[in-house]
């Protein structure tokens, strides 16, 4: 980094030197951003200095610029370049902090429960605007903690990570997963209708089994869909609890399932406010 940035203002320095009337100063904000991009603040303010500087040396061999206005200008390119610097810092740090927070669970790299919580919901709003349908699904890998007991939470972690690596391979960049609990996982996924939701339902959960089948330690995983059609509730917060009863609905049927309802149903939607038993007893 540090020698593409000292190549760069060397040659720009060169370039306008030789051609004073051309004016390659602008040349110098790249270079200005890549230093504070890669190298840091300290190192970035450093070379908007050093290139405000080099950016003016020209100016001193023009004789009908009064020394006011030649200081003028010296402090308006010093002023210009370090306010640069300090942008770029700004993002970069703004940049660190958002990844220090952890958009991604560490173990899957699948977005974590807060962030994938408000993600889906604004995604739910926008589809609602654009009338396009959604699956919403929540999975829970079956029999996950005898794998736990049995082989040791190596074991355990392993699945985990092939899993989200094979699941986030088969949805598209726009759709979102995440992982929501210890070995549960949503999905916000558009399907091209509501009538060809439930085929898309059940075909993507024979490919996320399919996926889970390919482990070290194949294991089977229980799927409740939530189709949402644009006309449907948008409270991203229930649609989540259908879905999570659904799920629990195809654990109930004998696991390996999905179950698959849809949000404007009556007794189906978040609008049924079902409480279901506590699942902490059953992997």
């Amino acid at each position: 980094m540090w020698l593409a940035i000292l190549a760069g203002t060397a040659a720009i320095a060169l370039a306008d030197a030789n051609f004073p009337t051309i004016g390659f100063a602008p040349l110098y904000i790249p270079v200005i951003c890549g230093a504070c991009w890669g190298l840091g603040a300290r190192e970035g303010y450093f070379v908007a200095l050093l290139t405000a500087i080099l950016a003016v040396v020209p100016a001193f061999h023009i004789a009908v610029l009064s020394p006011h206005l030649l200081a003028l200008r010296v402090g308006i390119r010093i002023a210009t370049f370090v306010f640069i610097a300090a942008t770029i810092i700004s993002f970069r740090r703004s940049y660190d902090r958002e990844v220090f927070h952890a958009h991604r669970d560490r173990m899957t790299g699948t977005l974590n429960k807060e962030v994938f919580h408000g993600r889906c919901a604004t995604a739910i709003k926008e589809a609602g605007r654009a009338r396009q349908p959604l699956l919403l699904v929540i999975l829970d890998l079956d029999d996950f903690k005898a794998i736990n007991n049995r082989e040791g939470h190596l074991a355990g972690d392993e699945v985990l990570r092939t899993f989200a690596k094979g699941a986030s391979s088969i949805i598209r960049r726009e759709d979102l997963i995440g992982r929501i609990g210890g070995d549960e996982f949503a999905l916000l996924v558009r399907v091209p209708s509501i009538a060809e939701g439930q085929g898309f339902a059940r075909d993507l959960h024979a490919r996320l089994s399919a996926v889970l089948a390919e482990s070290r330690h194949p294991v089977t995983c229980s799927m409740g869909a939530l189709l949402i059609s644009p006309h449907a509730p948008r409270d991203a917060g229930e649609l989540m609890h259908a879905a999570d009863l659904a799920m629990y609905r195809a654990k109930q049927t004998g696991k390996n399932a999905v179950e698959i309802g849809r949000a404007d149903e009556p007794g189906l939607g978040p609008v049924a406010r079902q409480v279901a038993t506590p699942r902490q007893g059953i992997a």
